[in-house]
């Protein structure tokens, strides 16, 4: 499976930079990386973290570092400052990073965190018309870059993750696809649909393919809709799994009658993807849902699809 290798030998605290002797074996670019005089990071928002760590870089501290994302592998080196709903912020401070990640929904402990380090709000999202999904996830790259001043790094991690979408699209361009309609179940009679703004989006302009929701979204690109919404829709069903549910979506479906009426799922034209990457993050995220995305479809397709 392509990747975005996340390299792992490297941790960060304060204002050393400490290199362990497996570093030997580090490629002469990721040696570049480990050389660099980069600011210690405490990172408050996991777009931020799957991004840094995209780029080689653990932060010195980070929220939920065990969050069952593959694009947090690596995050579990750094200090643990808890949830975002309630951080550590002594634990930060006894950090003492140099810089502070935090997004635009948390400005609120901008104040307090002012006064341990310098501090950065960062976001993908905005309510901003006139720029892509994909467009404003790639600025977000940008600027996490120029934040920690490695704008290189960011350059080259967007290009590695074009070229990584540029070969998941050759693995079904020419194949008739289905616009897609990408939804995670909330309850029995109700689900998240992920329209133009969202991660989702970005991720299918990359891959050539169409998303079936036309309706109305928030600035993260997701609205919550009841099933009768989603009677007249003709596309192909792409199921989100929750990496908080406490049981899969197939397993909701199959006791759920009212889900079973819907055309789509009476015709069996369902993917059910797994809760491995951030369903509102950045490009890390984007490449790990087109990966699980590509996987499903090509495992869908009949044997002939291919000749």
């Amino acid at each position: 499976m392509l990747r975005i290798c996340i390299v792992r030998m490297l941790l960060y605290r304060c204002m050393v930079i400490m290199i362990p002797n497996a570093c030997l074996a580090l490629s002469i670019p990721d040696l570049a990386i480990a050389s660099r005089d980069l600011p210690s990071i405490g990172s408050l928002d996991y777009r931020c973290t799957e991004t840094l760590l995209s780029m080689g870089i653990v932060p010195s501290a980070v929220i939920d570092p065990d969050t069952p994302y593959s694009t947090l592998e690596g995050a579990a080196q750094a200090i643990n400052l808890g949830t975002i709903i309630q951080p550590n912020l002594e634990l930060l401070d006894q950090v003492s990073p140099e810089l502070v990640m935090i997004s635009p929904e948390f400005t609120h402990m901008a104040p307090r965190l002012s006064g341990i380090a310098k501090v950065k709000s960062l976001a993908p999202y905005s309510s901003e018309s006139g720029a892509s999904s994909w467009q404003r996830m790639v600025s977000f790259t940008r600027e996490v870059g120029e934040a920690i001043g490695s704008a290189d790094l960011a350059e080259d991690m967007i290009k590695e993750t074009e070229s990584h979408f540029q070969s998941l699209r050759s693995r079904i361009a020419g194949d008739h696809m289905p616009a897609l309609l990408i939804v995670r179940l909330m309850d029995h009679k109700h689900a998240r649909v992920f329209g133009s703004n969202s991660l989702f989006q970005a991720s299918l302009d990359q891959l050539g393919l169409s998303n079936a929701w036309q309706g109305p979204e928030s600035h993260f690109g997701v609205t919550m809709v009841s099933i009768d919404s989603l009677v007249d829709i003709n596309a192909r069903l792409v199921i989100l799994e929750s990496p908080y549910a406490t049981s899969p979506s197939r397993e909701q479906f199959a006791v759920s009658g009212m889900w079973q009426h819907l055309p789509i799922i009476k015709r069996g034209d369902v993917i059910f993807l797994p809760a491995t990457f951030n369903h509102f993050g950045a490009l890390p995220s984007a490449l790990g849902f087109a990966e699980s995305l590509v996987e499903a479809l090509e495992a869908q397709a009949p044997p002939n699809a291919a000749s």
